[in-house]
């Protein structure tokens, strides 16, 4: 089962080392691509929008499928779907195909998306933090592929072969799911809809429309920032290799960003906090970007802002959402993602009107997207459950078992000073008296009073072992 289960694991990532490199494909070879479509860079760029298109069209329907039929039949068509696009789209030579491709890639994203993510939360109670990794196999594939055709133009080599990189990974990983067994999501789900979070009617439905909303701010503070970075840094005077470093800046906070927030999802309980203190960090670090006029500072900040916005909050907000509503993790995993394909096609349109405005004030308007995902992340903090899962349960106690064991610590240190004193003034190791008046004040401030005679029975066992080694102590005076 745990290498079934690992297989199954590495090749959900291989998917996403896939997709990241099928997100920037075509912007990276569209100058040969548009020769191969016998047409001009502009009208080439047009097929981009296909990918979008794509993305809302197929959301809902692969999420109905991943939800009413199976996660593997959605995952295969994810797969096979992507293998077309980057099969055909390097021989194909009308542009009308070009467009349909460009959907077909845009279908594959929302069908991994829409099996992916749910599956993760039924693969074991640590298993949904893996959704976090995600994004890193995304970055690097996306940071693997531009390395590839730097390569390929130096040797002046044909740009299809750039296509075959994802390909290979591809037909691999298509041959590695394929044989394998997938968890029973009925079954899943009846189990985890019996521990699904219990909100009231109006809890939920704010918390919902606020990770929905989330879905949207949390693609469209990272697409803002991405595609106006380098004009705003030249713009306000950066030289051309600080301005196209601050991208590549981001980046890199972004992959240090989700290890660290999968580590401690995965070791601590601080889901909720670090949700939104990440939010805060983050739109307090664009926003330092945007005034400062030093370059180390606008670098640093720019680490900080991709560590923060980009460091696996988007699908933080997802598990969440996921866990309101258990039985139905496709359909809205389709709609979460839904909200961010609309914030890609928005944002340009967006940002197009701020250029009126003029460049240098270009990233202000990113600074509300910072915002309103702070406004939905103290919602989520406010009235989303600390805990919310088996192992957020236990991760808890283990951090509660943690901080006990150190207060012990120090009252054994302090025991073992009290059994000097009473050594010098020769008096006995057990007080009847003080021990009752310990348990009336451990049984006063019980809360609920129905766990105080509990409460006193494990105070009385720390009593009557604290005198055990009072007379321990006793027995081996060279002992500390």
């Amino acid at each position: 089962m745990k290498t079934k289960n690992f297989r199954l694991k590495l090749g959900l990532f291989l998917n996403y080392l896939v997709h990241g490199c099928g997100l920037i494909i075509l912007t990276q070879n569209l100058d040969s691509l548009a020769k191969n479509w016998h047409s001009t860079l502009a009208t080439a760029s047009f097929i981009l929008s296909g990918l979008g298109i794509g993305r809302i069209l197929a959301y809902l329907i692969m999420g109905y499928i991943s939800d009413k039929f199976s996660r593997k039949l959605t995952l295969m068509i994810g797969m096979f779907t992507y293998l077309i696009f980057f099969v055909v789209t390097p021989l194909n030579h009308s542009l009308v195909i070009a467009y349909g491709l460009a959907i077909l890639a845009g279908i594959a994203n929302s069908a991994l998306d829409s099996a992916t993510y749910p599956l993760f939360t039924e693969l074991g109670s640590k298993s949904s933090s893996d959704n976090i990794l995600i994004k890193a196999f995304m970055s690097v594939g996306e940071f693997s592929l531009p390395l590839l055709i730097i390569f390929l133009n130096a040797h002046q080599l044909w740009f299809g072969l750039s296509f075959l990189f994802p390909t290979v990974f591809l037909v691999f990983n298509i041959f590695n799911i394929i044989t394998l067994k997938f968890p029973n999501v009925k079954k899943t789900e009846q189990v985890q809809s019996k521990s699904s979070v219990k909100l009231n009617k109006f809890s939920k439905t704010l918390v919902t429309a606020a990770l929905l909303v989330y879905g949207y701010t949390s693609m469209g503070i990272m697409i803002w920032f991405t595609q106006w970075i380098t004009i705003f840094a030249k713009k306000i005077q950066f030289s051309d290799w600080v301005s196209h470093f601050l991208l590549s800046a981001y980046s890199v906070g972004s992959i240090v960003g989700v290890i660290t927030t999968f580590l401690v999802m995965r070791h601590f309980n601080v889901r909720n906090g670090w949700f939104l203190l990440s939010n805060l960090i983050g739109t307090v670090a664009l926003i330092i970007v945007i005034i400062s006029r030093i370059p180390a500072i606008s670098m640093v900040a720019s680490i900080v802002f991709g560590f923060s916005v980009a460091g696996g909050l988007m699908q933080i907000a997802l598990n969440i959402l996921l866990s309101i509503f258990p039985k139905h993790k496709g359909i809205f995993t389709a709609i979460y993602f839904i909200f961010g394909s609309i914030a890609s096609f928005t944002v340009p349109i967006i940002t197009g009107k701020f250029i009126g405005l003029g460049t240098q004030n270009i990233l202000d308007g990113d600074v509300i997207m910072g915002l309103l995902g702070i406004i939905s992340a103290i919602i989520v903090f406010l009235l989303f459950p600390k805990t919310s899962s088996l192992n957020q349960a236990r991760l808890e106690i283990n951090s509660i078992d943690n901080r006990l064991t150190k207060l012990l610590n120090k009252r054994f240190a302090t025991v073992h000073f009290v059994g000097q004193l009473k050594k010098q003034q020769h008096l006995a190791t057990e007080d009847k008296g003080r021990e009752a008046q310990v348990l009336k004040g451990i049984g006063k401030m019980s809360k609920p009073q129905a766990i105080s005679p509990y409460n006193q029975a494990i105070v009385q066992n720390i009593m009557n072992n604290s005198k055990k080694y009072e007379d321990f102590l006793k027995k081996n005076k060279n002992n500390k």
